[in-house]
């Protein structure tokens, strides 16, 4: 992320101030995979790997000009390391009608001095009815050592990637699902599923904590961590025959967070809560060689904080920096919900066989129909006309979009 401001005064003098934000992960890995048919009715893989991980969780650049005066710097944390290890075994059982998958992962994560380990069981069962209806039920646990660290705030999104640390202790979960699909005619699939998960030890920003404020500190100072609970339901149609075919996905969804020291105690969306998911998508062939096709997408707003009061912080020791000298605070946590996302992609591909190649012309168009969808939200003050004809100002809340329509065009050919 840049951030740049520059000023120019009546006496000729100049200030600029530029920030640069940046954050990443390396990861160098190997891994080995088996399988193995002991008898027609199972298929068994098992296998392990390894992975080196270096963290970067946040560092900010500052190049500043001011009074003739110049200052270049880099703060933020010092890199983590972690070595991370698996292994695993499955097993795909056929047992009359009723298919079986049993599984167990292991893993291990090494980082400092600290050990984690963990042993995920893990099953998935399929049985089918008559008249081509299938039942399903699926239970797994989970370990996740490498965790999502959000920022719930309404300004500009910044999900950094960080470690499992000797105090921040690893992400598990568990899951259970269980639903029912059936084919009716020549090619139409139906399924419906519901699910359940709980997740313990999830992460994130403490009260009026941000990656921008502090970044000399340790950023495990600046997290808590607490309990996490999604569930919901899943449809999806696909017709797979004729010239037309597509398919139709919904997703009517919770989910919620909980922390001791963030919003009272009490539990609030996550940041990622959709409540309904919406895909769908249209093939349609005119003939062997020219196909069109569509995809729109629809989903609720992400849920955001709207800070209800600001209060001052002498942070980088001069006033010239007003950008970074308050703190906002005060708002229900994820209360409110940005404007909802959606979106039309379009596709014509035009295929010809030529003498010793096959030759395709792809015309696209991204967000076809220029929907401004907001990527995220600035706070501004704007003068509101008051009833006596005078103006107050008052805060406003801005929503930004980054993504326009877009046409693309692509030439492919095999030979």
């Amino acid at each position: 992320m840049i951030a740049e401001q520059s000023s120019r005064y009546s006496d000729g003098s100049e200030e600029s101030f530029s920030a640069n934000y940046f954050s990443g992960i390396e990861d160098w890995a190997g891994r080995i995979d088996f399988d193995y048919l002991p008898a027609p009715g199972h298929y068994i893989r098992f296998g392990g790997g390894v992975t080196n991980h270096t963290y970067r969780p946040g560092a900010l650049n500052l190049d500043v000009a001011f009074d003739q005066e110049r200052f270049d710097t880099l703060i933020g944390s010092q890199n983590e390391f972690s070595d991370e290890l698996f292994i695993y075994v499955e097993d795909d059982m056929q047992l009359g009608k009723l298919k079986a998958n049993l599984g167990l992962h292991g893993s291990g994560f090494k980082v400092g001095d600290q050990f984690y380990t963990s042993l995920q069981p893990r099953i998935g069962l399929n049985y089918l009815l008559p008249k081509d209806v299938a039942l399903k039920a699926s239970f797994a646990t989970m370990a996740q050592f490498i965790n999502l660290l959000t920022s719930e705030s309404f300004s500009l999104p910044t999900d950094l990637w960080v470690p499992s640390t000797e105090r921040i202790k690893p992400q598990q979960s568990w899951q259970v699902a269980a639903g029912a699909a059936k084919t009716f005619g020549d090619g139409i699939e139906v399924s419906l599923e519901g699910y359940y998960k709980k997740m313990h030890n999830v992460i994130s920003y403490k009260e009026g904590a941000s990656f921008l404020f502090g970044l000399e500190n340790d950023w495990q100072d600046k997290v808590t961590q607490g309990e996490g609970e999604s569930y919901g339901a899943e449809l999806f149609v696909q017709k797979k025959f004729g010239r037309t075919t597509g398919w139709l996905g919904y997703t009517l969804s919770w989910n919620y967070r909980q922390f001791d020291e963030i919003n009272g105690g009490r539990r609030y969306p996550f940041r990622y809560d959709r409540r309904h998911d919406l895909s769908l998508v249209v093939n349609h062939d005119f003939n062997e060689r020219i196909s069109l096709s569509g995809a729109w997408v629809y989903g609720t707003g992400n849920a955001v904080t709207l800070n209800t009061f600001e209060y001052p912080i002498n942070y980088f020791g001069s006033d010239f920096f007003s950008g970074f000298n308050t703190i906002q605070s005060g708002g229900e946590r994820n209360a409110f919900r940005m404007t909802d996302y959606h979106r039309l992609d379009l596709s014509l591909r035009m295929t010809k066989q030529m003498k010793r190649h096959v030759r395709t012309w792809v015309f696209g168009v991204y967000n076809a129909y220029f929907h401004r969808n907001p990527y995220f939200i600035l706070a501004d003050r704007d003068l509101v006309q008051q009833p006596d004809g005078s103006f107050e100002e008052q805060p406003v809340f801005l929503e930004v979009s980054i993504l326009p329509i877009i046409p693309s065009i692509s030439y492919q050919f095999k030979f």
